[in-house]
Parts: structure tokens; C-alpha cells; sequence
């Protein structure tokens, strides 16, 4: 087990720590993640992130590791806990229990491939789906922005503690 954490820091972490890009691309890269894998279901985040690094610079790297907050071991009780989210905002009274949400997406976590996935989860019923993305955007964009905050301040301060050094070495 030890070996699949350094492989997660070597190609996740060290490149972000060491990362030469200005502060906001980094800081982007995590913003676009965190959204994207908080706000868009499983199985389509990736189509997601292609298509806005299409339209938008930012650390393709950092954007990809961010989207694992959301995983196949994560995705019943945040999924859950959006769907609640969600029925709380719009005023809803909830539809039954994790168990009983859990069997309802339960075909959506089964799925062979994106395409039956995405299916799956168009068929949960517009009641469902609207309650879980009001819970899940207004779960991704405030989390999105904080990450982007704070990688900027961490960006930056690196960025400036590196300068400073190779000032020195002149």
C-alpha cells in the first residue's frame, strides 16, 4: 500500500509542488477539479474536464487529481448528502433513506460503461435529479472557490519564496 502512495505523490503532488506555472493556472486547475468532481456526476467528469480545457487555461494535472474527491467509494454517501442538501434548499421533504437512495443509484454505480451510466442516471426522474445538482452546485462552487484561494495563496507564496532564492544564488 505504501507504494500507491508515493506513486499518488509523485505524479500528483510533487508536480503541483514544484510546479513552475503562475499561482492562478495552478490555482484554476484546482478550482475546475474541485467543481467538476463535486458537481458533475461519475463517468462524465472527464468528458467535462476535456471539454472546458478546451475553452479555458488551467493546470490540466491539478483539475484531474481534484475530481477524485469524488470516487466510487465516495459517491453513495455524497450523493446522499446532496440529494438532501438539495431537498433542504428546495423546501422538500426527502424521499426515503441512504438505503433506499443507495438502491435507486445503485444501477448508475453498476454501469458497464459512461453511456449506460449517464442512462442510469437520467432515469433516476427530474424530482431526484433536480434536488441532487441544487445540493451538489451549491456544494461544488463554494468548494471550488476555496480551493482556488487557497492553492493561489499557497502558489503564490512558493512562487515568491523561489524568486527570493534564485535572487540569492546571484
Amino acid at each position: 500500500m505504501n507504494w500507491f502512495f508515493s506513486k499518488i505523490k509523485r505524479v500528483f503532488v510533487d508536480p503541483f509542488v514544484w510546479s513552475k506555472n503562475p499561482p492562478w493556472y495552478d490555482a484554476r486547475g484546482v478550482l475546475v477539479g474541485l467543481v467538476i468532481g463535486t458537481g458533475i456526476p461519475l463517468g462524465a467528469q472527464m468528458i467535462c474536464l476535456g471539454l472546458l480545457r478546451l475553452a479555458l487555461r488551467f493546470n490540466m494535472l491539478a483539475a484531474f487529481a481534484f475530481t477524485w474527491i469524488n470516487n466510487p467509494l465516495s459517491v453513495g454517501p455524497m450523493y446522499y448528502g446532496f440529494y438532501l442538501f438539495g431537498s433542504f434548499l428546495l423546501n422538500r421533504p426527502p424521499i426515503g433513506n441512504f438505503h433506499e437512495f443507495y438502491l435507486l443509484i445503485t444501477p448508475i454505480l453498476e454501469a458497464k460503461n459512461l453511456f449506460d451510466g449517464f442512462k442510469e442516471f437520467l432515469a433516476l426522474g427530474s424530482d431526484i435529479m433536480v434536488r441532487w445538482f441544487v445540493g451538489a452546485f451549491s456544494t461544488a462552487i463554494p468548494l471550488g472557490l476555496l480551493g482556488y484561494f487557497l492553492s493561489f495563496r499557497i502558489q503564490t507564496a512558493r512562487a515568491i519564496k523561489r524568486v527570493r532564492s534564485e535572487d540569492n544564488l546571484d
